[in-house]
């Protein structure tokens, strides 16, 4: 399709091609090989340049074609480099994206061909700053994390793959591949050019596919970096929980997107929220692999062999069932208080520069809604509260739990109505209970707002999926 140039930037699936394409009568000498460096090269302006590598083994002689309109594109065996000019702003009927070909002929007279993405957009690398969770706000963008290194500081890995386990949306993220221990994706935008708002896990794996480590991509137009809100104890809060969309919770479909996603006690991995707002059937949120293929969730119950830290990192997506033999702790038996903690772990799952809130984050805090009135009508308008200690009033939603013994999400009032309005909280600390930890509580009453419960900090079993609202690090 041929577009005007215009401020919107249009990319597409890549995928590299290097095989055979036609052959000649000559079939004795080395086999040729035609790869590009990467499959996709982004150029961040109109009428901007770039050089992109490609690898030429045993290969005599190049030449380009399908080369997108008014792209300006050379090759040059000698140098083993592809140049490329993008379109002018003002040229007209420019294509701004599009997949050329590089083929080469090899010494037995074999015809080979490279397939390279371009387009006009954004290069993004975050390899400098490692994390479990990064921040991605730029729709049309080709990211680059480091996949060598478990959390913030945590041991290395070596991995031979990637895959995208799951994202919120299909077509979301494209062209994950994997170079010298770096990752690297597309951040694909809507057919109107805007960010797909939403959650994505990637993960690293070894040679016989077995996870190594994941991560959590947050794609959000929320930035913490400038949206937070200062406590009377000088606790930095996030202003939305982790995993949430950027809305203002005026319709049902906001209030599901501003849940978030749910964690298991010390545990780096998030878990999927609910595909309907008020938490209907249990049903989990559809989630879709790199193949656009639904995947789902699985539910096993801890043993000596799954409730194992080793366990929950090569699984993902597992939840791990508490049993009355663990102590309601997904954890077997090697239970672990330092998972996560006021100094961030490499198993703390918020962004860098964040973590998860201390035993008495929430202690100062009370619901905000002072009269029954304005109570009410916070319950039928956002289902949640708002929490204040004087200083800062934030909105947490109450978008319920993932049950310790069943996995899906329940949210169950104080009248025991299916509705989402309990709220659960996780802090990085253990309860007072042998086996428990500390998070913040706090329901809505359906019949009667003034019944409605805030307590900010209450035991629960560890093997429970709760929310996060992530603070920072001092």
């Amino acid at each position: 399709m041929i577009n005007r140039i215009s401020s919107r930037l249009l990319l597409c699936f890549a995928i590299a091609i290097t095989g055979i394409v036609a052959s000649c009568s000559k079939d004795d000498g080395p086999v040729g090989t035609l790869t590009f460096a990467r499959n996709v090269c982004l150029i961040e302006k109109a009428g901007g340049t770039a050089s992109i590598e490609f690898t030429a083994v045993n290969i005599v002689s190049v030449a380009l074609s399908d080369i997108p309109s008014d792209w300006s594109v050379t090759a040059d065996l000698a140098t083993h480099r592809v140049h490329l000019t993008a379109p002018a702003a003002d040229t007209e009927d420019a294509e701004t994206e599009g997949t050329l070909k590089l083929t080469g002929l090899d010494t037995r007279g074999h015809t080979l061909t490279a397939e390279l993405r371009v387009g006009i957009g954004t290069t993004i690398d975050l390899t400098a700053e490692p994390s479990n969770c990064y921040v991605l706000n730029r729709a049309d963008a080709y990211y680059s994390i480091d996949v060598t290194r478990k959390g913030e500081q945590g041991d290395r890995i070596a991995p031979a793959k990637v895959d995208m386990l799951w994202a919120t949306s299909q077509n979301m993220v494209a062209n994950l591949s994997l170079a010298d221990g770096i990752a690297s994706f597309l951040l694909l935008s809507d057919k109107n050019g805007q960010l797909i708002e939403g959650n994505a896990l990637i993960a690293a794996l070894d040679a016989n596919d077995r996870v190594l480590w994941s991560w959590h991509l947050w794609i959000t137009e929320y930035d913490p970096a400038t949206d937070y809100l200062t406590s009377a104890a000088g606790d930095r809060f996030m202003a939305r929980n982790l995993g949430a969309g950027a809305n203002t919770n005026d319709t049902t479909e906001e209030v599901l997107a501003s849940y978030g996603l749910y964690y298991q006690w010390g545990r780096p991995t998030p878990l999927i929220g609910p595909q309907y707002y008020d938490c209907a059937y249990g049903m989990d949120r559809s989630m879709f692999n790199l193949r656009n293929n639904f995947t789902y969730l699985d539910y096993v119950e801890s043993t000596p062999e799954t409730g194992t830290i080793d366990y929950a990192v090569a699984f993902p997506m597992s939840f791990i069932l508490g049993v009355e033999a663990s102590g309601y702790d997904w954890l077997y038996s090697a239970h672990d208080n330092e998972l996560w903690g006021t100094v961030k772990t490499t198993y703390d799952p918020c962004p860098k520069g964040w973590r998860t809130p201390d035993r008495d984050a929430f202690a100062a805090f009370e619901i905000g809604d002072e009269h029954e009135a304005d109570r009410t009508e916070a319950l039928r308008r956002a289902y949640g509260w708002n929490l204040t200690d004087g200083v800062m009033t934030s909105f947490f939603l109450g978008g319920g739990r993932r049950s310790a013994l069943l996995g899906g999400i329940q949210n169950v009032n104080t009248n025991d109505n299916p509705q989402p309005w309990i709220g659960c909280y996780w802090t990085c600390a253990p309860g007072d209970g042998e086996l428990s930890a500390s998070a913040m509580y706090f329901s809505l009453d359906t019949e009667d707002a003034s019944r409605s419960q805030y307590k900010p900090r209450v035991d629960y079993h560890r093997a429970n999926g709760f929310q996060l609202r992530c603070v920072k690090e001092q």
